[in-house]
């Protein structure tokens, strides 16, 4: 059972903050070759310092945001740091290729794992909202509305908007398995409901299918752009060129077409 946190104001005098502050300051002070994420950076790094202060340990909830008073950091206040732990787990943020980071947070005794209830060990404290937010904004802006809401195996949530902060870099392709599990759904209560509305295929191997016809789909769409027909020699497969995008090169795109032509191979289940 998860524990509230409630925004504490605690008896540290107004120095101890200050302090807190100069060191940040004086960290990011004189480095020419500063990050570009080093203010945010520090500014997390003292919501974590102060966070511990106040309750032991950095077991931080999903939703606690930095109360804007002393004695928190003034650089962090109302940054959505439960938000930050997220992406840290999850793609991580602040810390990827820059070990000495890392040695911070480990000092600090960060949580690189959750022990959450779920029995799946395969999200590595990717949380289920983060799940929901990145399917939604692929929904809203990848998937072309025909069809049941499916993701690609191999992608991955792009650091840039309108992606939410906290699925940027996020393997979402490859956690879609795992989301559709008996076990996971259980141990995330709702979570059936909210992807129903949404139109999440629950069924993975309707899934696959989908992903295959449209691989095929869109390799026939750019054929016949390429050559004005769609009068495929059987032998062909997709080169590897830039005529064609990367996801298609080496598909068997004249087997296909003769697998649909005498076995009815996708359209023989899905006539529309």
């Amino acid at each position: 059972m998860s524990r509230t946190r409630v925004p504490l104001r605690l008896s540290a005098s107004p120095s101890e903050t200050t302090e807190t502050e100069t060191m940040q300051e004086e960290e990011g002070a004189g480095s020419g070759d500063a990050k570009p994420d080093e203010e945010e950076w520090n500014a997390a790094k003292a919501a974590f310092q102060m966070y511990k202060a106040a309750y032991g340990d950095l077991k931080v909830p999903s939703r606690f945001i930095v109360p804007s008073m002393p004695p928190w950091p003034k650089s962090a206040w109302g940054l959505k740091l439960g938000q930050r732990v997220a992406a840290i787990r999850a793609t991580g943020k602040y810390v990827q290729g820059d070990e000495s980071r890392r040695k911070v947070l480990d000092d600090m005794g960060f949580l690189w794992r959750l022990r959450a209830a779920s029995p799946d060990k395969k999200m590595d404290g990717v949380t289920f909202d983060q799940i929901y937010d990145a399917l939604v904004t692929y929904r809203d802006n990848v998937h072309d509305g025909e069809g049941a809401l499916t993701v690609p195996p191999n992608f991955v949530v792009p650091d840039c908007d309108p992606w939410p902060e906290q699925t940027r870099g996020l393997p979402l392709g490859k956690k879609i398995p795992t989301v559709r599990l008996k076990s996971y759904l259980k141990a995330n209560p709702g979570a059936q409901e909210k992807l129903k509305k949404i139109g999440f295929e629950f069924d993975g191997k309707v899934a696959a299918n989908d992903a295959r016809y449209k691989k095929v789909y869109d390799a026939l769409v750019r054929y016949k752009e390429i050559n004005g027909d769609l009068l495929i020699p059987q032998p062909f497969v997709v080169p590897e060129n830039n005529d064609w995008s990367e996801e298609m090169w080496g598909l068997r795109l004249g087997a296909r077409v003769n697998a649909i032509r005498s076995q009815g191979t996708f359209v023989k289940t899905n006539p529309a």
